[in-house]
This record gives C-alpha cells, structure tokens and sequence, in this order.
C-alpha cells in the first residue's frame, strides 16, 4: 500500500490509476499517443476510438482488454452483489465498458436472468464487442439478455429513465474522466447520471485503483449516499478497490 501511495504522490491525479500497468503491444502505445496528448484527452471518443481500432489492426483477432483487471477478479464480489438485491430478474448497466469482459462474463455466468446494457461511445469497441458476444458461449440463464449501446457515460439522464438499473458499474470510466481538463464537472456529472438511474435498492459499484482517502470524498460530493470500500487484490502487485455506493434511504 505504501508504495502505491508514494507513485501516486508524483503524478497528476489519474495517470497512475489508468497507467498503471504497459501497454500490451506497440501498436497499442502508438494508436494511443497518436494526436497530441492522450492524457489530456480520455474524456474525448477519438482517443478511444483510434485505440480500440488498434485491437482488430493488422488482422489481429478481437479479444477483451480490460484496465485493471479482468471479469473473474471480481466475480465472486459481483455475483454476491447481485444475490443481496430483491428476487427476480435484474437489470446491470456497464458504463464506458470498452471491450472489458465485466458485462459479458456477469451475462455469461450469472443464475440470475439479466438484462446487462453495455455502454460506451465508441464504435470500434462496441464492434469488438457485438463480436464477441456471438462466439460467447448461451447464458446461464435462458432468459438472460445483454445489449450494446453506443452513447455517451455522461449523459445517462438523457438516455434512460430513472430508477431503471439495479446495478451500475464503472471500471475505470470515473478515473478517464478525472485526469482530463474538465474532469472533475464530468466525473460529478458521470455519478450524477448513474445514481439517477438505479432503483432506490440498487448500487453503484467504482473500480479503482485510487487510494479511499482520496475517492471516498469525491463520492461523498454527490451527497446523501452510502460508500462502502472493499479491497480487491492485490493483481499485479497492485491494490485495488471496489466503491460501493447506494442511495440513502
């Protein structure tokens, strides 16, 4: 845990969390830095766009990239989640999913019927996705479905009605927006749309690797909400957390 604190203390908020771990290939650095500053430029769909466009370059086969870590880090953690919500069919949205597996494997796996919405605003890696998706193996359960949604995180009033998730999660989405420019007015706008959207039983999971003593009081700005921190790992000597945050009642 030190060591983590003290690599943080020598970088901007964010370039440590989203960077924490190399690129897998070159052309993944070069379809990254390519256009200026990529840094500075997370919260803006070309950046992504020309990454995810790198995963199918040169023939390459699809396949999931996930920042962080992967789905069966946190399986058990989701799937506990899920059983804690009221009996029936539940509904989970993945905002900003990229071509993680998180959605996909939940869908994949999950007793429970689903209905999983995965959003991201760009269309190369909902491509990928949709992709992937076909060659998946059938849901657990029959009834479960999984849907692709090409939109923008931020603007998730616009896009559903309320209290419509009993599950939001976000791997990494909040911490892309807070590195940028207008980071901060985004984020708060990101977590503004995604309380909006859950039932009053539901909760909003954060993947992070940002220490507590700094997300929790970001969390808190949104005011009359419930935070609760687990740590996953560590995964590649790295500490992760899992925010939890729900609606007071």
């Amino acid at each position: 845990m030190m060591r983590i604190r003290m690599m943080m203390k020598n970088h901007p908020r964010g370039v440590f969390q989203i960077l924490g771990r190399p690129f897998p290939s070159p052309a993944f650095s070069s379809a990254w830095k390519e256009g200026g500053d990529p840094l500075g430029q997370m919260d803006q769909q070309p950046t992504w766009d020309r990454f995810y466009a790198a995963q199918t370059g040169g023939g390459t086969t699809p396949g999931h990239f996930d920042w962080f870590f992967g789905y069966q880090d946190v399986a058990a953690f989701l799937h506990n989640t899920l059983e804690g919500l009221p009996d029936g069919p539940a509904s989970v949205l993945d905002v900003g999913c990229g071509t993680s597996d998180l959605g996909l494997g939940l869908y994949r796996e999950s007793p429970r019927q689903l209905q999983v919405c995965c959003l991201d605003f760009s269309p190369p890696a909902l491509g990928v996705l949709q992709q992937l998706l076909q060659q998946s193996p059938p849901p657990r359960h029959p009834r479960s479905e999984l849907h692709c949604r090409l939109a923008d995180a931020t603007e998730l009033a616009r896009l559903f009605a309320p209290a419509s998730f009993h599950l939001v999660l976000d791997k990494g989405t909040c911490d892309a927006l807070l590195r940028c420019p207008r980071g901060p007015g985004r984020a708060q706008q990101l977590m503004a749309g995604c309380l909006g959207v859950l039932k009053p039983e539901g909760h909003l999971i954060q993947f992070s690797d940002e220490d507590p003593d700094a997300r929790v009081p970001f969390l808190e700005q949104a005011g009359e909400v419930n935070v609760a921190v687990k740590e996953i790992g560590p995964t590649g000597g790295i500490c992760y957390y899992a925010y939890t945050i729900g609606r007071k009642t």
